[in-house]
């Protein structure tokens, strides 16, 4: 369509029920010069992928890239129910008073547990820890392909947001439920991919043990 029918473009920095999928970076960086060009908003949905999960508060902060809108929620208030719809000053002033609700806005607990969430990000130093873990994840589980060939056919991610790709979706449901049943908790996404996000406090040996049971349930899929 013409580019002035277009008022908003929205953009997961990294493809979440989609299948984890990590864009370039030079992608995101187009797509902001395509929305400048044409005075098209562009609004980064970071439900999955912020609040730390990839390293960085936000996850399009990978590709220095500046959203006009920025969308959280999920991990903002560590699970109570809490949206955050954040924008530059400019396009939030020009609403007035009351001109937008929301049925959760403005809750006092969750709003209470949403501060407590990002100082404890901040006091902990989890954006460098899920650097840490995930770098470790990532490292261990980019040996599957060569281990699996039969079975894995990519592993990517950024941080503690990584996907497992399988070669069928018969094979992740599989591999997701014999996870399960092994007391690891995987989510499939996607057509054939199962995601590891772990909560930002996972240590390094809870991280190890992850990798030693789904290691196990590969080899029982492949044997």
């Amino acid at each position: 369509m013409s580019p002035d029918e277009v008022a908003a473009v929205f953009v997961e920095p990294i493809q979440g029920e989609g299948g984890y999928i990590v864009p370039p970076v030079e992608w995101l960086v187009r797509l902001r010069e395509l929305c400048d060009r044409h005075g098209i908003l562009l609004v980064a949905d970071e439900v999955q992928s912020g609040m730390g999960r990839t390293g960085k508060m936000w996850a399009i902060e990978h590709a220095q890239v500046e959203p006009d809108v920025l969308i959280s929620a999920k991990g903002l208030a560590s699970g109570l129910p809490l949206g955050a719809f954040v924008a530059r000053a400019e396009l939030m002033e020009k609403w007035g008073a009351g001109s937008h609700g929301s049925t959760y806005g403005g809750s006092p607990v969750p709003c209470a547990a949403g501060l407590a969430t990002l100082a404890t990000i901040g006091e902990e130093g989890l954006l460098a820890h899920a650097c840490e873990v995930g770098d470790f994840l990532l490292s261990r589980l980019a040996e599957l392909p060569a281990r699996f060939p039969g079975l894995v056919t990519d592993v990517r991610g950024i941080g503690l947001m990584i996907g497992v790709e399988f070669r069928t979706a018969e094979q992740a449901e599989a591999a997701q439920q014999g996870s399960f049943e092994k007391g690891l908790l995987v989510l499939e996404c996607g057509e054939t991919t199962v995601r590891m996000s772990p909560p930002l406090v996972v240590s390094l040996d809870q991280a190890k043990t992850a990798l030693d049971i789904f290691g196990s349930v590969l080899a029982e899929l492949a044997g």
